[in-house]
């Protein structure tokens, strides 16, 4: 009996989850015009310019290098990352930190129109700092660093999607 039940409620939670719409992400659904792309801005070797790159190909882009005139280009207007202090303890230590990292972006026809005006996406984590675990806190930064540079990949992929 208890068997029959907790069968019955995993299903209906099951159908309520596929009921609410939701579903896995997917690769993002881009435009033609921007199936060849040339990043300007940033370096693609490492840190968020080569998780960019990475993203753009993943989803069919064709990402080129150098000076090409027949490839829609993503200029990279600003790369910003900032660590601050969030909360201080009772002995005037550091408890906690806030990362802060935004990306500021615009996308041009291959002719230099714009197609995209300026926007921006952002991503934030917070984390508990102790001064004993110092290096397992720098290993902690680097691992959030490199989610919300996913994360900040993944908004640009959502904003080009939207461009038709």
């Amino acid at each position: 009996m208890k068997r029959v039940v907790s069968n019955s409620i995993i299903a209906v939670l099951f159908l309520s989850l596929m009921g609410c719409g939701f579903h896995l992400r997917g690769a993002a659904d881009l435009s033609d015009s921007l199936k060849t792309m040339r990043i300007e801005g940033i370096g693609l070797q490492h840190d968020i310019g080569l998780y960019l790159k990475r993203g753009l190909i993943s989803n069919g882009i064709n990402v080129v290098d150098g000076e090409t005139n027949d490839a829609t280009v993503l200029k990279i207007l600003e790369n910003k990352f900032d660590r601050r202090v969030l909360s201080l303890g009772s002995n005037a230590k550091v408890n906690e930190y806030e990362l802060h990292s935004k990306i500021t972006f615009m996308v041009l026809a291959d002719d230099g129109s714009v197609i995209a005006e300026q926007q921006q996406v952002q991503a934030q984590h917070d984390y508990q700092f102790d001064e004993d675990e110092v290096l397992g806190r720098e290993s902690e930064e680097d691992l959030l660093r490199e989610q919300m540079n996913k994360q900040l990949v993944q908004s640009v992929l959502r904003r080009l999607s939207f461009i038709k």
